[in-house]
């Protein structure tokens, strides 16, 4: 009979082992002795953050999310062919994302979050196509969203936040029927929104804000009911609102629009949304009447500064006496004219804006009514600290501490 060692050499399982230990020579740093126990002493299942499956004993998920690790991503990862799990997330990882993860053919979640890597999302991470989680927020990557992405019929997270994207938002975005959550914010992304996202009917999270998109917001975008949160702030979009929009979305908690060029009136069927608890319409054109707020129980934030709102007469802040039910209302700018300019809410606006639509999709993630779709708690937990980190500025765009 041969060894173990050598007969394992030969199997699945060590393919798996190899792999690991060559994701693990590219490792340059790791001050918390998180891939201490990965050595020959062990089987590589009962290693720290692998996790195998109990029929076949084969890696099945690789979780060494917030371990501050440093190096590259090793291309040998792609050899883990039954991994379902990578989670990276909250580390340093560098250079690109290797091409090779297009042949995890079972992978579900890919979580890259808050590392400093560079180069383009590979394409054919399209190839992964029981692909669920995509998470590439805050890290260094540059050119296109790949519209092979289209492709991923079973995909229900797509982050992509605080990179260097460019291009346009691929109009392949429609095929996504299964989608529930796009955040695009904080790139360079130009262009329109392609007019189909409005057919993704489980779309509960769309955030778009600080890049330079244009063009009016697909009508259909209007109907979609399920949405929770609607960002587009600091863009370039114009146009009005419908006047039913409370109505057609009744379960928007978030609806920011703040700094682009919308006009006309704010609808009167905004207190249908009875779940909003922030509304930003600061710095746009809109005009008329403030409408009445009577019944928004859950309302934290008002802001519609900056606009051409009011006619000049004694009844322009009558508003005001409908917010005395919304008990939780923690701050209310408001301006009646636009050449009060000098009240713009300045510099820090964008920042401070980002972090509240970024805990708010925290909070969103975090309720869920179904357990499975919540987000972990850690990874609640590290977003927070990644929020705060902003706030306090110990973090700029695109680089981590």
């Amino acid at each position: 009979m041969q060894p173990i060692s050598s007969s394992l050499s030969l199997s699945g399982g060590g393919t798996d082992r190899l792999s690991l230990l060559a994701f693990k020579a590219q490792i340059t740093d790791d001050p918390l002795g998180a891939l201490s126990s990965w050595n020959e002493s062990l089987h590589f299942c009962e290693w720290s953050g692998v996790t195998c499956g109990r029929r076949h004993q084969r890696a099945v998920e690789l979780d060494l999310h917030s371990c501050k690790l440093a190096g590259s991503l090793s291309p040998h990862i792609g050899n883990l062919s039954f991994l379902r799990i990578l989670d990276l997330s909250n580390n340093s990882f560098s250079q690109n994302i290797p091409q090779e993860l297009g042949r995890l053919f079972r992978l579900l979640q890919l979580n890259l979050e808050n590392n400093t890597f560079t180069g383009e999302i590979p394409a054919n991470i399209s190839h992964c196509s029981n692909l669920q989680l995509i998470d590439l927020r805050v890290n260094d990557l540059t050119g296109k969203i790949p519209a092979e992405l289209g492709s991923l019929l079973n995909l229900q997270t797509c982050f992509l936040e605080v990179n260097h994207l460019v291009g346009e938002i691929p109009l392949s975005f429609e095929n996504l029927s299964s989608v529930e959550r796009i955040a695009v914010g904080d790139n360079h992304l130009q262009g329109s929104l392609p007019y189909g996202i409005g057919r993704l009917k489980r779309l509960k999270i769309f955030s778009a804000s600080l890049n330079n998109l244009s063009g009016i917001i697909p009508p259909s975008m209007y109907n979609l009911s399920s949405l929770t949160l609607f960002s587009v702030t600091s863009n370039q979009f114009h146009g009005s609102l419908p006047s039913d929009l409370g109505q057609k979305l009744p379960s928007l908690r978030v609806l920011a629009f703040y700094a682009n060029k919308f006009n006309g009136p704010i609808p009167v069927t905004i207190f249908n949304a009875s779940t909003l608890s922030v509304i930003d319409l600061g710095n746009n054109s809109f005009t008329g009447k403030v409408p009445p707020f009577p019944n928004l129980p859950n309302l934290q934030y008002l802001y519609i500064d900056s606009n051409e709102l009011g006619n000049g007469e004694e009844g322009d802040l009558i508003f005001l006496h409908s917010l005395a039910n919304c008990t939780n209302l923690e701050e209310l700018v408001e301006e009646t004219s636009s050449t009060a300019s000098d009240r713009m809410r300045g510099i820090g606006n964008d920042k401070a804006l980002e972090s509240l639509v970024s805990i708010m999709e925290v909070g969103v993630s975090c309720s869920e009514e179904v357990p499975r779709e919540r987000t972990n708690i850690s990874h609640a937990v590290a977003e927070l600290l990644r929020i705060r980190d902003i706030l306090l500025g110990t973090r700029r765009h695109g680089q981590r501490t």
